[in-house]
């Protein structure tokens, strides 16, 4: 019988160490918002000319709605129409909230730059523009 005692209280220890060590790796991996409106996406510039081959900067920076920064988050990039623009996939943001995008352009055109964060989203506009 104390056998028996002993083999459920380590089983039980177990369990809820096992449990403790989900609720903090689950805490701990990213800051998410609470509620859908509390996720600032600001994108700067909100409008970019490029050209064949140059190279522009684009810049994200993820708040809360106390204007906060989110840290560790992962950003998403997509360029609607990659044959006039591509860029960089994605980023996580840093102590500031903030992430950096590479944007070349590529061939006469406009597309959207789309920016994700957990079903979050904001765009930015790309028009090519020739030398």
């Amino acid at each position: 019988m104390n056998k028996l005692r002993q083999r459920l209280f380590k089983q039980k220890v177990l369990f809820l160490s096992l449990a403790c060590l989900c609720i903090i790796l689950t805490n701990s991996c990213t800051q998410l918002p609470r509620y859908r409106e509390e996720l600032n996406i600001i994108v700067s510039p909100h409008k970019l000319s490029v050209h064949s081959g140059s190279e522009d900067t684009v810049f994200v920076s993820l708040l809360n709605r106390q204007g906060e920064p989110l840290t560790g988050m992962k950003i998403e990039a997509r360029s609607a129409s990659p044959t006039v623009a591509t860029v960089t996939p994605g980023a996580f943001t840093d102590k500031a909230g903030r992430a950096t995008f590479t944007v070349k352009g590529i061939s006469p055109g406009t597309t959207k730059i789309i920016i994700s964060v957990n079903g979050y989203k904001a765009d930015m506009e790309v028009v090519f523009v020739e030398h």
